[in-house]
């Protein structure tokens, strides 16, 4: 692969195999590391800000300043691999908790930036942005003695209160219940999201179902 510059006296080849144009002090940096690979590095005073390259047939990467890469272009499409996303569930069923206490979502699913806890049931946002947050839970044998039952996701901004249920003109415990819901929450860098469930009335008396999730990821 070669070069091309552009001068005052028109086209000149910068060469082909491994190339560098412009020193580490410099802003910017241009790599050739062989026919195939090329690298882009942005620079500001010395300091690496970001790296563009590419290896093979329609791949185009963009990398972090370790080299990581944070974006692929690959036959069209865009992947981000270090955008956080997780997905966890409760590994053991959680028989009869307290009102007011975590959900134990302690299994996770995928965890792509390991932004989840699940020994504390927590995500915490790294960056700032809108982050798209779900439950979907599975209660078993919930108490109809309770005013109402209902879980929220509670993040460090505000919470999120599901719908609530009142399962009183019940004849018995129902042998489940299954609820959801979904929110676009405004979240700072280090904020934290977790999943309460709120009884009200009668006794704290259901049993977390094994195939409830919690899940969320970064938007925008």
């Amino acid at each position: 692969m070669a070069l091309t510059k552009i001068t005052g006296e028109g086209l000149g080849s910068l060469g082909t195999g491994n190339l560098t144009h412009g020193s580490d002090s410099g802003d910017t940096r241009f790599t050739l590391n062989s026919a195939n690979q090329y690298t882009l590095v942005l620079k500001n005073a010395g300091n690496i800000a970001g790296q563009i390259g590419g290896n093979g047939s329609d791949v185009l990467r963009f990398s972090n300043a370790a080299g990581a890469t944070i974006m692929e272009m690959n036959a069209g499409q865009i992947t981000k691999p270090l955008q956080p996303a997780f997905s966890a569930t409760v590994g053991t069923t959680q028989s009869n908790p307290s009102s007011s206490s975590r959900v134990a979502f302690n299994s996770e699913v995928f965890d792509q930036n390991a932004d989840y806890d699940p020994s504390i049931y927590v995500f915490t946002a790294p960056v700032t942005g809108k982050y798209f947050l779900s439950i979907s839970i599975r209660l078993d044998q919930p108490d109809t003695a309770a005013d109402f039952i209902r879980f929220n996701i509670v993040t460090s901004n505000r919470g999120y209160n599901s719908s609530i249920f009142d399962l009183g003109n019940l004849s018995g415990d129902p042998n489940y219940w299954n609820m959801q819901t979904a929110v676009l929450a405004d979240m700072d860098a280090g904020d934290t999201a977790e999943v309460e469930i709120i009884y009200a009335g009668g006794a704290a008396q259901a049993d977390i179902s094994t195939e409830s999730f919690f899940s969320g990821c970064l938007v925008c």
